[in-house]
């Protein structure tokens, strides 16, 4: 859960819902300081949109008119509770405008390339230094929100009916038709995410446990 990439620009994940959003505009303001026409892009959950942070970044982000995305992808519950029930409109970027910034909904978020031709277009305004945007997209979870959450606060017609608009088997078919890839290629392409898993579990597996010292590396004190 909690993965980071710093090397790659991924700053993390964290357990704290909405977590992401205030280191996501401390990045964004480092970029606007040193001037490196970078941009940061800032994802969470419809479960988000009503926790505080929300509102004190989006807030915080338009008056500063700094270079982030915020990127809201409902997937329509927050755990268990159903989104239509804890916020009065129908879809959270139009919240945009109390903040003075534009606001974009993606309708279909498991078309891939609905979403990279909308972000094509939200990049290149953020990257001019036109401040921040709130986009949202639609999208699904088949499974429960956790290994204890057995899902039974919706029906298993409901699940099946979205994993038909699956993006994965979608994005790979509309590569097929387009004849962008072949079977083969694909099937390499599987074979090689398969084992990278396999030797990433090799690799946590055999290495060895944290010493005690290393609690106290990257802590800064003054």
């Amino acid at each position: 859960m909690h993965i980071a990439d710093l090397d790659g620009g991924n700053l993390g994940a964290n357990g704290i819902v909405g977590g992401g959003m205030g280191m996501a505009i401390g990045a964004a303001l480092t970029q606007k300081i040193k001037k490196t026409d970078k941009i940061v892009v800032c994802f969470f959950g419809d479960g988000a949109v009503n926790e505080g942070t929300f509102h004190e970044t989006l807030n915080m982000a338009s008056i500063w008119k700094l270079p982030v995305i915020f990127y809201s992808i409902n997937n329509m519950y927050g755990i268990s509770t159903p989104i239509s029930s804890v916020i009065n409109i129908d879809y959270n970027y139009r919240r945009a405008a109390s903040y003075g910034i534009p606001g974009h909904f993606i309708e279909d978020g498991n078309d891939l390339m609905a979403v990279y031709n909308k972000f094509e277009e939200i990049v290149k305004y953020v990257r001019e230094g036109n401040g921040p945007v709130l986009v949202e997209s639609i999208t699904y979870r088949y499974l429960g929100h956790s290994t204890s959450d057995p899902g039974k606060y919706r029906t298993k017609e409901e699940v099946d009916e979205w994993k038909k608009k699956d993006p994965i088997l979608r994005f790979e078919q509309y590569l097929l038709d387009n004849k962008l890839v072949t079977k083969k290629d694909i099937e390499a392409i599987e074979k090689a995410s398969e084992d990278a898993v396999e030797e990433s579990v090799k690799f946590a597996l055999s290495s060895p446990e944290p010493t005690l010292e290393s609690a106290f590396e990257d802590i800064f004190a003054p």
